[in-house]
């Protein structure tokens, strides 16, 4: 998954090269680059969330030390340093935070809808099948033993379903945006020694957001998330239209560090059966804290990426404009994916417990076709946005109404 983040991040860089040194300001608008990534990754984190379906083995997750969160939250911060930075030197500050603020509400609305889906979805597969895990794992027994408090901690963000926990880190790190930016705008060197500093208390479990009505705290901790989130922002206000410089031996370092990871996620090839579980035993590789072993192979791989530009080559594939059209309508493809990732595994348990057929074959049918029917979810609302823009456009040709720009960059 860090493949697809570190390439949105080497296309951003690219696709503003002839503007350096020039003093120029990219143009506000669209990056294609960054919306074929954040398509592509919407990809990757619908398979990795149909569990048991045999394409999972085939995402990036099996072959480094990051995987789909890190894309995620890093191409975060890059989209909302792109759209909202620009304004802060306009003197615009309160109203960056009023729409930062207004888009984790929307993404609250989201996270409560899927939620409640996911549940519905769960409660019919568990009458179908009669089989408990539906109703058991992943943090639904919370939900599905003791449902008012279950509803309740749900509605608080306390108690997030396994799965359905990244949109409440997302809202999080959208309260967290202005502030990082504030500070940028003050000093980028504040904003890193701020950020380094929250991520350190969080690492010391100082700093963290607790569960209930189960005890523990949340699975992403977000003031830990918070230093790669900040990175994104960095990127996206400083980075993209300068380029990433290339340094040698920092290139070599960060290839070496790759091809460790290599080993280590895949036990040597096979070689080595006990390497990775060693691994994860005394290197830093916790998920949920943003382990340092996790945060660098993002930043090696970002790095590598960047400088091999192999973006490019996909980006203008048959496959680049499909991804783009998922990146371009990235909430409503997420949250029919979601939906479809729990309507998969329903389907995957009553094949297991039903019928003869292997769950996990029925798994990659599923998964496959499902990605199909994203596609064609963001055809139609492509489409239906043409068909939508268009009567608007006419009526800005008519004598004193202005056209309006429809090029801003989504975050």
């Amino acid at each position: 998954m860090t493949v697809v983040g570190s390439h949105c991040h080497a296309l951003a860089f690219s696709h503003h090269q002839k503007l350096r040194g020039s003093g120029m300001h990219a143009p506000v608008g669209r990056n294609p680059a960054i919306d074929f990534w954040r398509g592509l990754i919407l990809v990757v984190i619908f398979i990795n969330h149909v569990p048991g379906n045999l394409l999972e083995h085939l995402t990036p997750r099996n072959y480094g030390f990051s995987d789909a969160a890190e894309a995620f939250v890093f191409i975060s911060g890059l989209s909302v340093a792109l759209v909202y930075y620009p304004k802060l030197p306009q003197g615009d500050v309160f109203g960056v935070v009023r729409r930062c603020f207004r888009r984790s509400l929307q993404l609250y609305r989201m996270h409560l809808v899927l939620t409640g889906v996911a549940v519905a979805l769960f409660s019919v597969g568990y009458v179908a099948s009669e089989d408990i895990r539906l109703i058991e794992a992943h943090g639904r027994g919370t939900v599905f033993d003791d449902t008012a408090r279950g509803i309740t901690g749900v509605l608080l963000l306390g108690h997030q379903l396994g799965y359905f926990n990244i949109l409440p880190l997302y809202i999080m790190l959208m309260l967290w945006a202005p502030v990082a930016m504030v500070l940028m705008r003050i000093h980028v060197a504040l904003a890193a020694a701020v950020s380094i500093g929250i991520y350190v208390l969080a690492r010391i479990d100082v700093l963290s957001l607790p569960s209930w009505p189960e005890p523990g705290r949340w699975f992403f901790n977000p003031f830990a998330w918070q230093l790669l989130f900040t990175i994104g922002i960095a990127a996206g206000a400083f980075f993209v239209r300068t380029g990433m410089p290339y340094r040698r031996i920092v290139f070599a370092g960060a290839v070496v560090f790759l091809a460790a990871s290599f080993v280590v996620m895949t036990d040597a090839l096979g070689f080595a059966p006990n390497l990775l579980w060693s691994t994860f035993v005394n290197f830093d590789l916790v998920k949920s804290d943003l382990g340092l072993s996790r945060l660098l192979h993002f930043l090696a791989l970002a790095y590598v990426v960047t400088q091999l530009r192999l973006g490019q080559v996909l980006q203008g594939t048959a496959l680049g404009g499909e991804m783009r059209r998922l990146g371009r309508n990235a909430l409503p493809v997420f949250a029919v994916g979601s939906a479809l990732s729990a309507l998969g595994e329903v389907i995957m348990t009553l094949a297991a417990v039903k019928s003869s057929a292997s769950p996990h074959i029925v798994g990659m049918v599923f998964t496959i076709l499902g990605i199909l029917g994203l596609l064609l979810l963001a055809r139609y609302l492509e489409w239906k946005k043409q068909g939508s823009t268009a009567p608007r456009q006419e009526r800005a040709r008519e004598p004193g109404l202005v056209s309006v720009s429809s090029g801003q960059f989504p975050h």
